[in-house]
């Protein structure tokens, strides 16, 4: 193995890379490869196919392909009638993804920010619909746009209607635990009717219900006080027992 044979092994078993890569780098068969590290040239077609193979060695383990080059040019049996300095090998760079990947990428990339905008837009949507906030009527135009039917109903022949006032409910019932506690059943209207209070109304509280009537059971009608419309009842009941309460008055029901 002569000297230039044996830079190229060197090289290549010191940085560990085997004839098989090399081959698949250069696209050299490995028994022209394994012929330059062993300087069998006779074996490669011919001194032109030696250099080219030389210079794409070399560059594929970093070495300088034109000292290899040059070298194979100061031997007799490889001089051609002209010698040629070997321009570099332009190696060109390999993207990282292929075309196809790139591709692939991009759409996942799209696909992944419309699916962010549709979920943004979507719980903005919520957000604005769970709000509850009154929708602001359009900007039309004054005057020439047709009346509102509650302007409509309040003005009639050029005349001004006042407002009917919504009818007024029934005046609030108030329990007063004004002697002391005192434990309360309370139900609308009959003593099977919906349970509204059952529990102890502690000294001081007051219970305010706006019903047409009550049945109450009081447990110590002594500490209570029965007011409707700011006006006092009389209590019907002196021991525990059930009255039925409207604003006429208080009465014992069995």
């Amino acid at each position: 193995m002569g000297e230039l044979g044996a830079k190229l092994r060197g090289e290549r078993e010191r940085r560990g890379i085997g004839i098989d890569e090399i081959e698949a780098e250069t696209r050299i068969r490995a028994k022209f490869l394994l012929a330059l590290e062993e300087e069998r040239f006779d074996v490669l077609p011919g001194p032109a196919y030696v250099r080219a193979f030389v210079r794409d060695y070399a560059e594929q383990l970093g070495l300088d392909p034109q000292e290899l080059v040059n070298e194979l040019n100061a031997r007799p049996e490889l001089v051609p009638d002209e010698v040629v300095m070997m321009p570099p090998r332009q190696v060109a760079e390999v993207p990282l993804l292929d075309r196809r990947a790139r591709i692939v990428v991009w759409v996942a990339a799209a696909v992944a920010l419309a699916l962010i905008a549709a979920v943004a837009v979507f719980l903005l949507a919520s957000r604005g619909s769970s709000s509850g906030a009154p929708a602001t009527p359009p900007a039309g135009n004054t005057g020439t746009g047709a009346p509102s039917s509650s302007a409509t109903s309040a003005t009639t022949g050029g005349t001004s209607a006042a407002a009917t006032p919504p009818p007024a409910g029934p005046r609030p019932l108030v329990l007063v635990a004004s002697g002391g506690d005192v434990w309360l059943k309370v139900r609308a209207g009959s003593a099977t009717g919906k349970l509204l209070f059952a529990n102890t109304l502690a000294a001081g509280r007051r219970l305010h219900f706006a019903r047409k009537r009550l049945w109450v059971r009081v447990g110590a009608p002594w500490n209570l006080t029965v007011n409707v419309g700011g006006k006092h009842l009389a209590m019907p009941l002196q021991a525990t027992g059930d009255m039925l309460v409207t604003a006429a008055g208080a009465r014992v029901t069995a």
